[in-house]
Formats: C-alpha cells, sequence, structure tokens
C-alpha cells in the first residue's frame, strides 16, 4: 500500500511539474518567436521510486529484527506445555514398564510350571498361550523402552555377518505365523554397525509384513549387493510417507501402538540407512534398505 501510494504521489508531482514547464516554454515562446519548439515530457519516475524501494526494504529488515526474537520467545513459550507433556509420557512409559515387569515374571513361571506339570493338552495348550501372551506384552515394552531413549541412544558397533544372521532367522520369522510362506535370499554381507538395534529395525519391518499378509501369501527377505529388501503380498499401505511417524497406525483395528517403523526410521537415521517405500492397496509392500554406509567395504 505504502509502494503504491508513493508511486501515485509521485505520479501527480512529476505530471504537474511537466505541464508547468511546457507553460513556460509556451510563454517563453510566445515572448521570443525564436525559442526552441515545446515538447511535453512524458511522466518518468524511476530515480524517485528508487527511493522507496529503498524505504520498503529498511522497514522490511528493521521488521525482522524486532519480530523474530518477539515471535522465537512466543513460540517457545507456546511449545513447553507440549514438551512438558512429551516428557512427563516418557516417565509414565518407563515407570508402567518397570511396574508391568513383577506380574509379568510371576505369570511366565506360573505358565511355565503348568506347562511341565499338567499332562492334560488342554490345559498345557492353555499355559502356552499365555506364555505367548507374556511374550508379546514384553515385546511392547521394549518397543516403548526403546522409543523413549532412542534420542539420547548410543551406538554400540561392531562387524557381524548380516547374511548369516539373516539365515538364522528364517526359522523364527516362519515360526511367527505357520499360513505365511517366508523366503530369505540373502549372501554373505558384513557390516559394521549396531547388531541389536539393526536387527530390531529388520524385525519390526519383516513383522509388519506378516502382520499384515493375508494368509498362504509370501513374505521376501532379499539381500542384495548393497541392498536389503523386504517384501510382502499383503493389504499395502495407503499413506506410506506416514508409516514412519511416532504413533501412526494406518489400521485401526490394528493391536499395535504404532512405535515400529517409527523405531525403523529411527535406527535408520542413526546408522545413515536411507530407506525407500513402494505399496499399493491390495497387492503388497516393499522396503528397500540402503546399507552401503555400514558395509565394510566402504570402511576399508
Amino acid at each position: 500500500m505504502y509502494y503504491y501510494k508513493e508511486r501515485q504521489r509521485y505520479f501527480q508531482e512529476q505530471k504537474v511539474e511537466n505541464r508547468l514547464d511546457f507553460s513556460e516554454c509556451k510563454h517563453l515562446q510566445r515572448i521570443l518567436p525564436s525559442a526552441p519548439e515545446c515538447k511535453m515530457l512524458p511522466v518518468v519516475i524511476d530515480e524517485k521510486l528508487h527511493i522507496v524501494y529503498r524505504e520498503i526494504l529498511y522497514a522490511f529488515l528493521l521488521a525482522l529484527v524486532l519480530i523474530l526474537p518477539f515471535g522465537y520467545f512466543l513460540a517457545h513459550l507456546s511449545l513447553r506445555p507440549m514438551r512438558e507433556a512429551v516428557v512427563a509420557m516418557d516417565g509414565f512409559i518407563n515407570g508402567i514398564v518397570h511396574d508391568i515387569n513383577t506380574p509379568l515374571s510371576v505369570i511366565r513361571m506360573n505358565a511355565q510350571s503348568i506347562k511341565k506339570a499338567i499332562k492334560d493338552e488342554k490345559i498345557k495348550t492353555k499355559a502356552l498361550r499365555l506364555l505367548q501372551g507374556v511374550e508379546q506384552v514384553e515385546s511392547l515394552e521394549e518397543q516403548l523402552l526403546f522409543s523413549v531413549k532412542v534420542g539420547q541412544y548410543e551406538l554400540k558397533k561392531e562387524l557381524f555377518d548380516l547374511g548369516y544372521i539373516l539365515q538364522e532367522r528364517e526359522y523364527y520369522y516362519a515360526s511367527l505365523r505357520k499360513s505365511i510362506n517366508i523366503r530369505i535370499d540373502a549372501h554373505s554381507y558384513e557390516v559394521f554397525a549396531d547388531k541389536l538395534a539393526l536387527l530390531r529395525m529388520i524385525d519390526n519391518i519383516v513383522l509388519n509384513a506378516i502382520k499384515y499378509s493375508p494368509a498362504k501369501r509370501k513374505v521376501s527377505i532379499i539381500l542384495h549387493d548393497t541392498r536389503l529388501i523386504v517384501k510382502d503380498e499383503g493389504v499395502g499401505i495407503k499413506y506410506p510417507k506416514k508409516v514412519f511417524d511416532k504413533y501412526y497406525r494406518e489400521a485401526k483395528e490394528s493391536k499395535g501402538i504404532g512405535l515400529g517403523l517409527y523405531i525403523v526410521a529411527e535406527v535408520a537415521r542413526l546408522h545413515d540407512i536411507a530407506i525407500e517405500v513402494d505399496s499399493k492397496l491390495g497387492l503388497g509392500t516393499s522396503f528397500t534398505m540402503q546399507l552401503s554406509n555400514i558395509s565394510t567395504s566402504k570402511l576399508h
């Protein structure tokens, strides 16, 4: 508004000035016929507008200097309740997990005793289900605790053969759900990484693939060159860009709490591993992890 107002003012002033000059020239011609011919000059205000540009720039810089610190202060103040809520939630998670451990241990010991002492197959089956439930709760506890400490997590790197470990875990993956066909194609591949964190990252992806695949479908785990691919034939993901958000659950009926893939993203970030997600609804999903940054060949 200031620019348009000033431009209009300069235009009118220059227009009036040009008319006065033209009138003086005509008056001079009447007195002196030999005077030069009079011409109405066009209105040119470019030089004056440069002054307006400078004034606007100075005002903008001054506003930035004054407003930015004030805005930062307001943002910091408004976000403080959220930060305090996050800290309180983390403390609550730590406390509740430790409180759950004691009754879980009691349930596990009693279920194991029942399984060993009782010969009735129906009761043994119920004891086995209790133990499976305990394992699921313990797995959830681990996810919660890891999600709390992942921001301050320090990697404990070591050399190990990732391909060999994947081949070893084939039986474990297959035992999770008998109706899913697990296929592992992994060559020997030595990496320098945090073994427990890296396996947690891979396990979370594989477990999701198994969980969201219909019966009699295939889950493939392929280690080829510097890429690790986990591919399923499951339900697919509608919003692939959101799956790594903390607490995001695309399937609302899922029993999870939306931490698995968040932990995947955090472990990948700590190891500088790039992850690509390709998914089609009803056809399946593939996670491709680029492992070149943890390969031992990169270290030599």
